[in-house]
């Protein structure tokens, strides 16, 4: 028997009904024009935290799985962090190799094939518009 397309933990993020926030402080839409991919990140901040995040994905199961892992984890998480965390996230999909602060480690079990790693990365691409889009830098 062949080896699985995907892990147990990404068809199980994957399979997860997404909600759009209904008055986000903020709103991110990236697409995916060779696969169709299309990612829509909101969130609501307040003092300079996270407090809710949303969204929806329409595409493969890694890009929906990625959204996933990012609604889970951006609560309460401080914006002052998050560039960070998006370069982890970076490093972990061109790698494989798991670090402390991708909310994307439990999801990859190795480097992805490049074709892949844009489908993982699509709601990392649409945190990291997000910020831009409330003046936070997410270049270190």
């Amino acid at each position: 028997m062949s080896e699985a397309l995907y892990s147990e933990s990404v068809v199980a993020l994957a399979a997860r009904e997404f909600a759009r926030l209904p008055l986000p402080d903020v709103s991110a839409v990236r697409n995916n024009p060779l696969c169709g991919d299309r990612v829509t990140l909101d969130l609501t901040v307040a003092d300079g935290v996270v407090t809710s995040a949303g969204g929806d994905a329409r595409g493969c199961a890694l890009c929906c799985a990625g959204l996933a892992a990012l609604i889970d984890d951006l609560p309460g998480r401080k914006l002052t962090e998050l560039p960070g965390r998006i370069e982890a996230s970076r490093r972990l999909v061109a790698t494989g190799v798991s670090e402390a602060g991708s909310a994307l480690s439990a999801l990859l079990d190795g480097p992805l094939p490049r074709p892949r790693q844009k489908c993982i990365l699509l709601p990392v691409d649409a945190l990291q518009q997000a910020l831009s889009s409330l003046s936070i830098n997410t270049q270190e």
